[in-house]
């Protein structure tokens, strides 16, 4: 089946009122000229993420997106791609109620900045598919009673069984609105300043497609479907996962595979692995997706210092099928997920992790469960968490594992709580997005800090020559007793076995065949201490050619 058919087919399953042919026809006006395919690798060793606000660093002599291309320039070939928080105009919620996916905020610059940083650097950019600020002009046109304002927001009854709704947050799922034709309730997943979208109307689909154009046209090619797994609603469900939604992402992968050949799909779902995997499982929805059940275990690995917990999902957990893979990152601007650990971790392991996040002056947000509100997230910078040492341990294990490292640039810069912004900004989650100028972050990035962040540099520059770290390489894990973590990456004679001490104390290890360890380049062979945190990355070979 040709591409276009295939379209045609998922357009009929989504828009059954609505002829396919021409519904494909408007799509195509809506996404431009498709281009011809160069290259159809996505990923290899050479790729690692830094995940970043536009606004992370500000300096009144240039923009801010101008700023994040110079600290881009500071870090070399480390990072392959950058993920650029949403840089449209927004109300609320670091950037995710969008007011206007067309433009660039004037605050953080232009789409010249963007393009600027694209011809170096391979950009992600964020699609809120979910829904739009309350100051978009659809809620506006709602409010007004018209068209296309009045059909693209999603809405509900008050009488309507909504108990069943799975949500991330515990405000009031429906919000009034007063409107020309009366008081409507708008649906709300996240939060009353973010209305969501009714994606039965076919006019939200064709908006997505012109933005895609536009961040296609300013040299973006991955695109972070946020929150994805909420899109699509229906009365008396669950509301999350629905076949809708995955086959909205099926639409879209094959309308970005007509546009845009090299382009990423990637979603967002803070949910346990194997509903996580629901998008990559059957090869024809995401490329990649959020690993997001390593970031909590990890922190639970280096916080208790155990690998027993890790080491275990890591050898049970089902793998992504092939041509697919996963980020793996520990921290996120929003935290670190706790739901992903469900039926990993005990309700005891998981209040542990929650007071040991108090414990070090962060905090945690909940979710709606029935009457019940559960941990949903820690709020807490990675750095406060786990120290400066550990949280170096961390992001090199993550660089360690099968999938591609990405990384939080407030994390790699041993950024400690913001308790000032979570203050002033009445909102737990500011405590892990820290803001600096250009002076400031000078000032702060020294001694340790910027000794780590340095180091982890020069890790992943080394991990750009090792083809066992290709983000599709094999994965075996080692029967190590805790809290040695132990993996085998890659095949025959140029794998890589990477030892990691999780723990507090020196733990003796034996390596019965001569090896070269490739992050200290020296050879080791026999009984080696291990000390707490030390990871080793194990060759037969010397790489330091």
């Amino acid at each position: 089946m040709s591409i276009e058919d295939r379209i045609c087919d998922r357009l009929g399953t989504l828009y059954p009122n609505h002829d396919g042919s021409r519904l494909l026809e408007r799509c195509k006006s809506a996404l431009g000229k498709p281009e011809v395919l160069i290259d159809s690798s996505k990923w290899s060793e050479q790729d690692a993420v830094l995940i970043c606000y536009p606004d992370q660093v500000v300096d009144d002599k240039r923009s801010s997106l101008g700023c994040l291309e110079a600290i881009l320039g500071e870090m070399g070939e480390a990072f392959s791609t950058v993920h650029i928080l949403p840089f449209f105009p927004s109300s609320s919620d670091g950037g995710f109620a969008v007011v206007d996916h067309h433009v660039v905020d004037k605050k953080f610059g232009s789409w010249d900045d963007v393009s600027s940083i694209a011809s170096n650097h391979q950009v992600m950019a964020d699609l809120v598919l979910n829904h739009v600020s309350s100051s978009h002009r659809w809620v506006k046109e709602f409010r007004a009673d018209v068209e296309p304002g009045r059909s693209c927001l999603k809405t509900a009854s008050k009488h309507d069984d909504l108990s069943a709704v799975v949500r991330p947050r515990t405000s009031d799922l429906l919000v009034p609105c007063e409107t020309a034709a009366g008081t409507r309730y708008l649906w709300c997943t996240f939060g009353p300043d973010q209305i969501d979208l009714d994606w039965s109307e076919f006019e939200v689909l064709m908006e997505i497609l012109r933005v895609i154009n536009v961040l296609l046209l300013a040299g973006i090619r991955w695109f972070r479907l946020d929150a994805v797994a909420y899109a699509q609603k229906r009365v008396g469900g669950d509301c999350i996962h629905l076949e809708e939604t995955h086959e909205l992402v099926r639409l879209l992968r094959d309308l970005l595979a007509w546009r845009s050949p090299s382009a990423c799909l990637v979603t967002e779902t803070n949910v346990p692995h194997y509903e996580n995997l629901s998008y990559l499982r059957d090869g024809e929805q995401a490329h990649v997706a959020y690993n997001f059940t390593l970031a909590p275990l990890l922190a639970y690995s280096l916080t208790f210092g155990s690998s027993a917990e890790i080491a275990k999902w890591l050898r049970d957990a089902e793998q992504p099928p092939e041509s697919t893979t996963m980020l793996n990152f520990l921290a996120s601007h929003d935290g670190i997920g706790i739901r992903p650990t469900e039926g990993i971790l005990n309700g005891e392991e998981i209040q542990a992790l929650v007071d040991a996040s108090i414990g070090a002056n962060g905090t945690w947000s909940g979710r709606s469960d029935g009457e019940e509100i559960l941990p949903y997230e820690l709020n807490i910078a990675a750095a406060s968490l786990l120290g400066i040492d550990r949280l170096l341990t961390a992001h090199t294990v993550l660089a360690s594992l099968r999938g591609i490292p990405t990384y939080y640039l407030s994390a790699i810069e041993g950024e400690p709580n913001d308790m000032e912004a979570a203050e002033r900004e009445g909102d737990s989650r500011a405590l892990n997005r820290p803001k600096h100028t250009v002076a400031t972050r000078r000032a702060k990035l020294i001694g340790d800090r910027k000794a780590s962040r340095d180091e982890l540099l020069r890790r992943l520059n080394l991990r750009r020559k090792i083809p066992a770290f290709h983000p599709e390489a094999r994965q075996h894990i080692l029967e190590l007793e805790s809290p040695l973590l132990g993996i085998i990456r890659g095949e025959g004679a140029s794998s890589v076995e990477i030892i990691a001490n999780l723990g507090f104390t020196e733990v003796r290890c034996n390596i019965p065949e001569p090896r070269f360890d490739l992050l200290t380049s020296q050879e080791i062979h026999g009984e080696l201490p291990v000390a707490p945190g030390d990871v080793l990355w194990l060759s037969t070979s010397d790489a330091k050619s």
